[in-house]
């Protein structure tokens, strides 16, 4: 089987990674979630024409009296925000008004507090102020129609889209479910977290790296006993797991050329479809993609660092893609490094964990200490081994910067 690129191999995935049914969830359990339809306006908005300030819903003046200084009004009445109706203005007389509050019907105006004098029930306003602009007033359907599209198809809700929603009177959207996601962590030497470690062995940290990851995500997942480098028990678990219906499986370890790497070997047992088995990046050459039936399954290395860098690069951008993400892959850009570095090899793609933060107003990187949280991904094309301290390089951002 062919030795894929890393682009390449994002490409296969994402074409098998289609988004999965909707489901319907109340408004406010929306957030990040990915809108499986359209949602169009029910009402104008706003839904009434209002006054944008505090201050006496005028009507139309003739031309004579705005040859005087000012015009004297008679005070009839007061609108609040939240009245039903307003009514209408009768010539000659004005009505106090307060922002939000619905205009009355043949206003044309209004006129803040601040321009205008009040003496008992009547109100002096200046004639420039009649004459001025601006009307202080929104009228109906001046934001949008009714009939207009609110948030399309393939939006990520956000705070502002849930506003949008709410105010034409949505209280529950159509979302692309989330996939169900199993994780298995293979080596005769894992230990489940919080069991007795002995000579020899060692806690399965993938198995919590990797439920962090996915939780971080939104994802969550469910996770599996870790289970020993023997074909037998590997092929009883993944078979265990199948019946459970995921949509993605996660494996680490047992990928590679060694004895007790029998992942590959049970994937097809099973009846696994491979797709690819082998990619031109490192770390992370021996992992694994393919279908068992419907489910994607993704065999990812041993070593923490790798399955990390393979996650982001792989497996997030999978399930963002099933989720209806309309740009499921990690965003790429350019950055300035702030500590040289040198790579082990030449010829192929170089992928290391880093930390990217802002400094002057310029992103800047370095690679990632044992106890860095990592935010970004270092993209080394492999035509040269050294890079100093003040290069520009290709990252993906996986995280906040720090």
């Amino acid at each position: 089987m062919t030795e894929l690129s890393l682009r390449d191999a994002q490409r296969l995935v994402l074409a098998h990674c289609a988004p999965l049914s909707s489901t319907t969830l109340p408004l406010q359990y929306g957030y990040g979630r990915v809108l499986a339809a359209s949602l169009k306006s029910t009402r104008p908005k706003p839904s009434y024409s209002q006054s944008t300030r505090d201050g006496f819903a005028v009507p139309g003046v003739s031309a004579a009296e705005l040859r005087d200084r000012a015009v004297t009004f008679r005070l009839t009445g007061e609108i609040a925000a939240g009245t039903l109706e307003s009514g209408a203005l009768a010539p000659g007389c004005v009505m106090r008004i307060m922002t939000g509050g619905m205009v009355p019907r043949r206003c044309e105006r209004v006129v803040p507090f601040e321009d205008c004098h009040e003496e008992g029930e009547r109100v002096v306003i200046p004639a420039s102020a009649l004459r001025r602009q601006q009307t202080f007033i929104r009228k109906k359907g001046s934001v949008m129609g009714r009939g207009r599209v609110l948030v399309s198809r393939g939006t990520r809700l956000q705070p502002d889209h849930s506003l949008l929603l709410a105010e034409n009177g949505y209280h529950e959207v159509p979302v692309y479910r989330r996939p169900r996601v199993w994780l298995l962590c293979t080596g005769s030497e894992l230990v489940k977290p919080g069991g007795e470690i002995l000579p020899g062995q060692k806690i399965s940290g993938n198995s919590v790296l990797l439920s962090g990851l996915l939780e971080a995500d939104g994802t969550g997942c469910e996770v599996a006993d870790p289970v020993p480098d023997e074909a037998g028990a590997i092929g009883s678990a993944i078979r265990g797991i199948l019946q459970q219906e995921p949509d993605v499986l996660v494996t680490t370890g047992g990928m590679g050329p060694g004895k007790f790497d029998l992942i590959e070997q049970v994937f097809q047992e099973l009846g696994g479809q491979v797709l690819y088995n082998s990619l031109r990046v490192r770390p992370g050459k021996a992992t694994l993609f393919g279908l068992l039936g419907r489910v994607r399954c993704f065999a990812l290395p041993g070593p923490p660092p790798a399955v990390r860098l393979l996650y982001h690069e792989l497996v997030a951008p999978a399930l963002r893609s099933l989720q209806g993400f309309s740009r499921p892959l990690p965003l790429r850009v350019r950055a300035w490094l702030s500590e040289s570095l040198c790579l082990r090899g030449q010829g192929v793609m170089n992928m290391k964990g880093a930390v990217a933060t802002l400094q002057d107003g310029r992103l800047v990187v370095r690679q990632a200490g044992f106890q860095d949280r990592v935010n970004a991904i270092l993209l080394f094309s492999g035509r040269k081994k050294t890079y100093r301290a003040g290069d520009t390089v290709s990252l993906h951002l996986v995280g906040p910067l720090a």
